[in-house]
């Protein structure tokens, strides 16, 4: 209704018999608190905003404790009145998420904002909207501080718990992931944020992590879904945390994957995660793959044709010399392996390369 306009005479005959009969309503019905709010608008479309406004207002001494009321009465309210409607409606339902979030989004001050949320944190300490609200516009230290309140406040919000981790020292963030996944036993991005934390130091334990994760998380029942941890390797990524994303490949990239199937679809996880542009991450698929597929040339092809693209031409020479250790009738491979050495101006071990591959396969023309 909001959003309607008079643009006809038809249009107002039917606005002004929909106000008579919503007046009757409220008149004879008082007490139907659709029938003060559906008024208000009404008259609003009638561009007969302070009867609106009179409307409202008594829709809200009808209704004191509903949260709707007063929001369409702050919404109606002229911009200078806004926050003292708002605060009416918070000091009748402290309890009201919506009127606190709005109440502080009328502070234009940051201090104001801030003591806003946290009268209404006081009212209300188990919402997680206001806690995640407040620390958004807080200093690093002053959300650090909040969110260990927080996360007593509201355990079983991840996220509280995620963002704390972030924001402490090596040794505290340990400690607050560790309290996280007790509390949290079900949730796989605690063990990732731990493996990524231990990544920047203990770099031994970044594999142990992921992997006793998925065995305590199976331990629960959780489903494992290899699509989503290939996912998280995607993420993990993209934010250069090589380790976790390494373990989580080599812990998840055989789960749910038939034994037949499995060529096919590491090779196209690889080929899709090079296409997203997760290139560490196409590349830690090709890594067990050609180690399982150690004969199969085509593997070897598209892991080397991948180092071309994204990589150094020393990865890829010393990817070609291993894949030809075990394809040795792989034709295509022997040759960008020389091409590859010719390029780089080693014209000898170029030649090397051809005549240990015309030893392989003596019948190739193309050697």
């Amino acid at each position: 209704m909001n959003d309607l306009k008079i643009t006809t005479n038809s249009e107002l005959r039917d606005i002004l018999k929909a106000r008579k009969i919503v007046r009757a309503v409220t008149k004879n019905s008082p007490k139907k608190l659709l029938g003060w709010i559906q008024a208000a608008r009404l008259e609003e479309l009638a561009n007969e905003e302070a009867a609106a406004r009179k409307l409202i207002t008594k829709g809200c001494n009808m209704y004191p404790k509903n949260e709707d009321v007063w929001l369409e009465a702050y919404r109606l309210a002229r911009p200078d009145e806004a926050k003292s409607v708002v605060a009416k409606g918070v000091r009748q339902i402290l309890k009201s998420v919506r009127l606190w979030l709005q109440a502080a989004e009328l502070e234009h001050d940051k201090a104001n904002k801030i003591r806003v949320l946290r009268m209404a944190l006081d009212e209300i300490p188990y919402l997680v909207r206001l806690w995640k609200a407040l620390v958004e516009i807080s200093s690093e230290e002053e959300a650090r501080i909040l969110l260990h309140r927080a996360v007593e406040c509201c355990p079983l919000d991840v996220e509280l718990w995620l963002a704390l981790g972030r924001l402490e020292t090596y040794g505290v963030a340990r400690s607050v992931l560790n309290k996280a996944r007790k509390k949290l036993p079900k949730e796989r991005a605690i063990w990732i944020a731990a493996a990524k934390l231990e990544a920047n130091g203990n770099t031994s334990m970044v594999g142990k992590i992921i992997e006793r994760g998925i065995r305590a998380l199976q331990g629960e029942e959780v489903v494992i879904d290899r699509d989503t941890w290939m996912k998280e390797a995607e993420v993990a990524d993209k934010a250069g945390s090589v380790l976790t994303w390494v373990a989580i490949i080599t812990n998840t990239i055989e789960i749910g994957v038939d034994e037949e199937d499995k060529k096919r679809t590491w090779v196209a996880d690889a080929e899709e995660c090079k296409k997203k542009g997760s290139i560490e991450t196409a590349r830690a698929i090709f890594y067990p793959a050609c180690t399982v597929f150690l004969t199969k040339k085509n593997i070897w092809l598209k892991a080397a044709q991948l180092e071309k693209s994204h990589g150094s031409r020393e990865s890829l020479i010393a990817l070609l010399r291993k894949a030809v250790t075990y394809c040795r009738q792989a034709e295509v491979l022997w040759l960008m392996g020389a091409k590859e050495k010719w390029l780089a101006g080693d014209v000898p071990v170029a030649r090397d390369i051809l005549q240990e591959a015309y030893a392989a396969i003596p019948n190739s023309e193309e050697i």
